[in-house]
Order: structure tokens, then C-alpha cells, then sequence
């Protein structure tokens, strides 16, 4: 099971990163709890907050790619480690910044959501060392 999590997670932060709210929808639970570190909400419930996520996206960044460098997947859980690039939609600023993130499924579905700005977090909130 936590290879095709893993082949799932990657297509999540590839809807994420081609704004591809089809396949959003698609990959995550209708009562997914999505919480993100870029978007101005800052937190989306079920399938509706998937559609206001992706507005926020939209409204706030040009450029989102997610760069996985590490991946562990056991069980339900799936974590991430890279880098995240951004370039601010009116800004322009753009830069990069290390990041973990920690997705959860249930029926090949993502059911939970986490991004860590700091990668060791990520690890922490399963209780791992770093």
C-alpha cells in the first residue's frame, strides 16, 4: 500500500504545482484537511476549501514547484523533503526555501495535508527523530 500512497502524493504536489484542480479533487478525500504555508488561508477543509485553495494559489503565486529530494512512506503516511521554489505573482520576488510535508491516505485517497517549512518538523509530528 504505501507505494501507491507514495506514486499518489507525487501526483498530489504535481496537481499542486500545475494548479490542476481536476486532479486535486480527484486525489483527495471529500472532507480532506489541506493546510499549506503559501497560501493566504492557510487552512482548507473538504473539497470546497480545495477549490478556494487553488484561488488562493491563483491570486497570490506565478510560480510553485515542489522539489522532492526525500520520501518515506509507511502504511497510510507519506513524507516529503525538498525544496519548494516560488516567485510571488505581483511581486515578482522569487526565491526557494527547504520544506517537508506530510500527507495521509485512506483508500488511495489523500485525507490530510501538511507542509513544514523546517523539513526535521515533519519528522517530529510523527514523532521520528530527525
Amino acid at each position: 500500500m504505501s507505494q501507491e500512497n507514495l506514486a499518489a502524493a507525487h501526483a498530489v504536489l504535481d496537481a499542486v504545482e500545475h494548479r490542476d484542480l481536476d486532479a486535486l479533487m480527484h486525489l483527495t478525500d471529500p472532507e480532506v484537511d489541506w493546510h499549506s504555508a503559501f497560501a493566504l488561508g492557510g487552512h482548507y477543509r473538504g473539497h470546497a476549501g480545495m477549490r478556494q485553495y487553488m484561488k488562493d494559489m491563483n491570486d497570490a503565486w506565478g510560480i510553485v514547484r515542489l522539489d522532492v529530494e526525500a520520501k518515506l512512506g509507511v502504511g497510510d503516511i507519506v513524507v516529503f523533503v525538498g525544496n519548494i521554489h516560488y516567485k510571488g505573482k505581483g511581486s515578482g520576488v522569487e526565491d526557494e526555501t527547504r520544506s517537508g510535508y506530510v500527507l495521509k491516505f485512506h483508500d488511495g485517497r489523500c485525507i490530510s495535508f501538511r507542509p513544514f517549512r523546517e523539513p526535521e518538523a515533519a519528522l517530529e509530528a510523527l514523532g521520528l527523530p530527525e
